[in-house]
């Protein structure tokens, strides 16, 4: 046990209400000098005087800590502790004076005990107090429950910036509770737990950093990091890019860093799925995201940023999108235009440049929200980007679609498929069907590369009519001589019918066939072009490199039913009206369509049917199960449903194709 001499105490200022009343008890027990305060045969003997004596140094004490002398009132709370050992309150007071010294361990140690006294008192009014107070266990409990929740969508892997090494979630957890403020949050709650104050200590502890850069040759893996000292690395371009990005983000007060090269295991094929799938959501919730423009010499100018290396990659446009905080470093680590702000988000030099780069206003970007909304606009906005692997062209959407499914590199192109697949199955969404160029493995109806996207508005899909437009329209067609009987029957057939969808890699999908006449070629060369006679569509032309004449059961067809029933505008932009700031994360859905009556929906059907738009060519596969294949080409197939073609004509021209 921790004593001060009285030599110690004789040298403290004279606190005149205290000393007096440590002297009257002294004098009142005929008490020997303080000296003997501590001894046994004193304690033995005089027991009241002890408890009395002991309440006095408990309540100088007190003093000492409301006057900042630590030492002087740890010094009257271990002696109030000798004198009356079954008492909680001197304990109480030791607690009170270790925490105002900053010695937290041993602050709820006497916590500790003194709710050990209070429990085991024979007074019963000591031992009902007992419910006043918080059990440090408790407030324990509720930290780390604050830590999980701060560390659930962080990454699984993450640098220390301080130390230098890579911890996993539970080095993470652990890793607050040896910091001083875990042990200064439980000492300092004795009657209370604050949850507000332990959400936001330990959230600030947990803020963390995400890299953001051109992956480049010999980059330092998991497997070279993980027992090692990230600042120990052997010098090289590749390691003192990972050591200068972990300096910068512990100069700037964060203790966590991410880099995709180390803190990914990718020999996990578990932890190398998720990554993929949650790199939106863990740039979005990064502190701060460092982005190197390799290439960017300093001094940087105007238009750097744009033409950079870093602009040309697929995986940069999630990572731009998802992070709140930006700070751009030229190649040699200096700030980008030497802007010293907190956010070159917020920069309107940098909002132009990036608008410029990436053909999409600052606003109507933030208001793209991850998921299978805007799909074309999205997969417009990364066409143009560039990838080291070709699955990676499809990887590096899992995050802004959301969506999740087996990550196998090696697929090549198919990754591409498989993504597209499913979010047309989930989504219905028929305009990524709408493009022209080669097909790709997985399925003849979906690209290998996103690049045959780079047109956002597509002519395969007709533009949305005007309210005065339509209206127009639906008004003559209802004053002609149009069959309405089978106007609804058409209109009932098609509604009934099932979005695409695909099972595996096989597409099922409801479309409007036509069967091509006999075709003549116009001109010859590796791109020849084909001309045909339709009852329904009049003369048709096709420019493809395959050879038709060698096809049997060529038909073009209509996939775009949910444009055909007004129940998708495939194609749209997000307008500067529709944006909204970053505080509105979830995508909003829209108003439901005011009602309409059957009859004027089947004529608005009629009026869209009446619009050209682009017809996919498909031919069949000649196998024993019926099934179809589209037939490339290199421009859009342009048609027009002629007026006077029979209503029941198209009626049975409905089919549910399978398509490979």
């Amino acid at each position: 046990m921790l004593f001060y001499s009285d030599q110690l105490l004789s040298q403290a200022p004279r606190l005149h209400i205290a000393d007096t009343a440590l002297e009257g008890c002294l004098v009142d027990a005929e008490a020997p000098s303080t000296d003997a305060i501590s001894t046994s045969q004193y304690q033995g003997n005089h027991i009241p005087a002890n408890r009395s004596l002991a309440r006095v140094l408990i309540k100088r004490s007190k003093v000492y800590v409301a006057d900042g002398l630590w030492e002087l009132a740890l010094n009257d709370a271990n002696k109030a502790i000798e004198l009356d050992p079954s008492s909680p309150w001197g304990y109480e007071r030791k607690h009170a004076a270790l925490h105002k010294a900053g010695d937290y361990e041993n602050a709820v140690n006497a916590f500790e005990v003194m709710l050990s006294k209070m429990s085991q008192s024979t007074d019963p009014s000591i031992r009902k107090l007992n419910r006043y107070y918080i059990n440090p266990t408790n407030t324990r409990t509720v930290i780390r429950r604050a830590v999980q929740q701060a560390i659930r969508d962080s990454p699984r892997v993450l640098i220390n910036t301080i130390s230098g090494r890579l911890l996993d979630k539970s080095e993470q957890a652990s890793s607050f509770e040896s910091l001083p403020v875990f042990k200064q949050l439980i000492s300092s709650m004795t009657t209370i737990v604050d949850h507000t104050r332990i959400e936001h200590d330990v959230t600030q502890y947990y803020r963390y950093a995400m890299f953001s850069h051109e992956r480049e040759d010999n980059e330092p893996l998991f497997e070279n990091v993980t027992r090692v000292i990230v600042y120990d690395l052997k010098d090289s371009p590749a390691n003192d890019k990972l050591k200068m990005f972990c300096k910068i983000i512990r100069d700037a007060g964060l203790d966590w860093a991410w880099s995709d090269t180390c803190c990914i295991n990718r020999e996990d094929r578990v932890v190398l799925q998720e990554a993929l799938v949650s790199m939106f959501k863990w740039y979005q919730g990064s502190a701060l995201t460092l982005v190197l423009l390799r290439g960017v010499c300093s001094p940087s100018r105007y238009g750097d940023l744009m033409r950079s290396i870093w602009n040309t990659r697929a995986w940069t446009f999630q990572e731009y999108r998802a992070s709140k905080v930006i700070r751009f470093y030229n190649e040699d680590w200096t700030l980008y235009r030497d802007l010293d702000i907190p956010n070159h988000k917020e920069s309107p030099e940098i909002l132009m440049e990036m608008e410029e780069a990436m053909g999409i206003s600052a606003q109507a970007l933030m208001a793209l929200q991850p998921g299978l909304n805007n799909i074309r606009e999205k997969l417009h906005l990364v066409s143009r980007r560039e990838t080291t692997l070709v699955e990676d062209e499809a990887y590096s959407l899992l995050g802004i679609f959301s969506v999740s499914f087996p990550v196998i590199y090696g697929d090549g192109d198919q990754a591409l498929g498989r993504l597209l697949a499913h979010i047309l199955t989930s989504s219905g969404d028929a305009s990524i069907l709408a493009w022209t160029g080669k097909s790709g493995s997985f399925n003849s109806c979906l690209p290998g590369r996103f690049h045959v996207f780079s047109q956002l508005c597509t002519s395969h899909i007709p533009p949305s009519m005007t309210g005065t437009e339509m209206e127009t329209i639906t008004a003559t067609l209802r004053a002609s001589s149009l069959n309405l009987d089978l106007v609804m029957k058409l209109y009932d057939r098609l509604k009934e019918h099932p979005a695409p969808t695909f099972l595996g890699k096989r597409m099922k999908a409801s479309c409007l066939t036509f069967r091509l006449g006999p075709l003549s070629v116009s001109r010859a060369g590796s791109v020849q072009v084909f001309r045909a006679q339709t009852t329904t569509l009049g003369t048709i032309e096709i420019s493809t490199a395959e050879d038709l004449t060698q096809m049997d059961s060529l038909i073009l067809v209509h996939p775009w039913i949910d444009f055909l029933l007004g129940r998708q505008s495939v194609g749209e932009t997000i307008s500067e009206e529709e944006t909204d700031d970053e505080s509105s994360s979830e995508s909003k859905p829209s108003p439901p369509p005011p009602p309409m009556d059957r009859r004027t929906a089947a004529l608005q059907l009629i009026a869209r049917l009446r619009q050209p738009f682009g017809a996919l060519l498909l031919t069949s596969t000649g196998q024993d199960v019926v099934g179809y294949r589209r037939v490339a080409s290199e421009s859009p197939i342009t048609v027009q449903v002629q007026e006077d073609t029979p209503l029941d004509d198209l009626i049975d021209s409905i089919r549910i194709l399978d398509v490979l």
